[in-house]
């Protein structure tokens, strides 16, 4: 089976490279010069940066798996346990969220009245139509008003960079709302699945992980996997047309040359956003140019490097999380030295800052001089900080993390229904799937399955 996919951040890669191993000849397409799409890792003056995401769950045995067929086992990198603490801001200062019922207990990070409220969640009945429901709404009605500001916000900041009172519960969360309704309690299906994953003796270990030489390993990997030959980059898609249940598409290769080729599948993996812009000629494609709307705010990714000891905070964690209540602009940031190790040079310290989004997406858009202005005195007066930074590496996303907000359905349902009426043709990405590094490597085997069985 002749396949082309278009796209080759990791969804694409990880579905050619699926294809490749079946036995099935594929092309990928990808307009940069490079493939791993945000997943990026540049290492500068001894400061191993993350671009774009900066750690992979692994929380099944379908991916240490995988990691052992590509090679990569030996290059896993575990979070240092000290980082699983996590700070929020809370009238300005840095406050530890608790992780154990006895931290719960005794934590600054909520009132008296907030802990009282949030064990009520285990008798509150499951909730009604909670595919209607915005993350916002869920988090409140769940574990109450405070709960939400301080941890439930600050959240949805650290995942999304989103809006939570626009962000759709069953479209972001599904598996916290299956918890609800399955058991009548978030914390109940908490319990009950760490339970179950306790008794289950091949249940892996959930660990963050990265990889030595960062996270852009794994597309470096899984493009000599797939063979260079297979992978074109820095094209330029002219057309895409289906005739006799084929796909015929022409670009120009890196060098302008014209080329056209005939493919049995297509699989596109390209952003939402870049979708309605391909050059399709075929019926139905006009019901994709409504995913144009999908909201992709700006993110600025700010990473600095310091000396240790222009650093009072321990930065004994994994990062801190602002509440929009906060009134900052930094949306959060991560002790990336802390969590990892190599991200910085001896005697230093690594701290990667995130900010705009759908709360300030101005800001995301701000040049460098201006972003380090309003960025360095917050990040001062929280951590302790003296001085300026010893690096500076910004990085500025105009689209980033894709709104899976209220209403979000309906780009689904058109995206069925092109498929429905275009056998072979198959879209996956994090939009449909899931954003996090695990739900795209997903992805990508499901849309290598589904071009298999159609």
């Amino acid at each position: 089976m002749k396949t082309a996919i278009i796209g080759a951040g990791i969804t694409g890669l990880t579905c050619a490279h699926k294809l490749h191993r079946q036995g099935n000849e594929v092309l990928v397409l990808e307009s940069q010069e490079r493939v791993g799409g945000v997943i990026q890792t540049e290492l500068n003056d001894g400061f191993l940066v993350e671009h774009g995401p900066n750690s992979l769950l692994l929380d099944e045995i379908d991916l240490s798996n995988y990691f052992d067929e590509l090679g990569l086992t030996n290059q896993i990198t575990k979070a240092n346990p000290h980082s699983r603490k996590r700070f929020i801001v809370r009238d300005s200062n840095l406050l530890a969220l608790p992780l154990s019922p006895l931290s719960l207990l005794t934590t600054r990070a909520f009132s008296f009245a907030a802990k009282l409220r949030l064990l009520r969640e285990f008798s509150i009945p499951s909730l009604e139509n909670p595919e209607s429901l915005s993350v916002a709404s869920f988090f409140k009605q769940r574990l109450g008003e405070e709960i939400f500001t301080y941890a439930g916000d600050p959240f949805v900041s650290g995942v999304y960079a989103g809006d939570p009172e626009k962000l759709s519960a069953s479209h972001a969360f599904p598996r916290m709302l299956e918890l609800e309704q399955k058991h009548g309690s978030i914390l109940k299906g908490f319990i009950k699945k760490a339970r179950a994953r306790q008794k289950d003796p091949d249940a892996p270990k959930r660990q963050l992980i990265n990889f030595q030489d960062g996270m852009e390993s794994l597309p470096k990997v899984l493009m000599e996997k797939i063979r260079k030959e297979n992978i074109h980059t820095g094209i330029s898609l002219n057309n895409i047309t289906r005739d006799n249940n084929t796909w015929k598409i022409a670009w120009d290769d890196t060098n302008g040359e014209s080329c056209e080729d005939t493919f049995e599948r297509l699989i596109i993996t390209v952003p939402a956003h870049a979708i309605p812009g391909l050059p399709f000629h075929f019926d139905s494609s006009d019901a994709l140019q409504p995913l144009a709307k999908i909201p992709h705010p700006p993110i600025a990714c700010a990473a600095l490097g310091f000396r240790r000891t222009q650093v009072k905070h321990p930065l004994d964690g994994f990062g801190v999380l602002v509440p929009s209540s906060e009134g900052k602009n930094l949306l959060g940031a991560i002790f990336a030295s802390t969590l990892f190790p190599g991200r910085a040079p001896d005697d230093h310290v690594l701290i990667q800052c995130f900010l705009g989004g759908a709360r300030n997406p101005a800001i995301g858009q701000l040049e460098t001089g201006d972003l380090l202005e309003i960025l360095l005195p917050e990040l001062s007066r929280m951590l302790g900080i003296y001085g300026s930074p010893v690096f500076v590496d910004v990085k500025k996303w105009a689209k980033s993390i894709p709104q899976c907000n209220l209403g979000h359905e309906r780009f689904l349902e058109a995206l069925e229904a092109v498929e429905n009426k275009n056998p072979g043709l198959t879209f996956a990405g994090s939009y449909r799937n899931g954003v996090s590094v695990g739900q795209c490597i997903r992805a990508g085997w499901a849309a290598a399955q589904i071009q298999e069985q159609s």
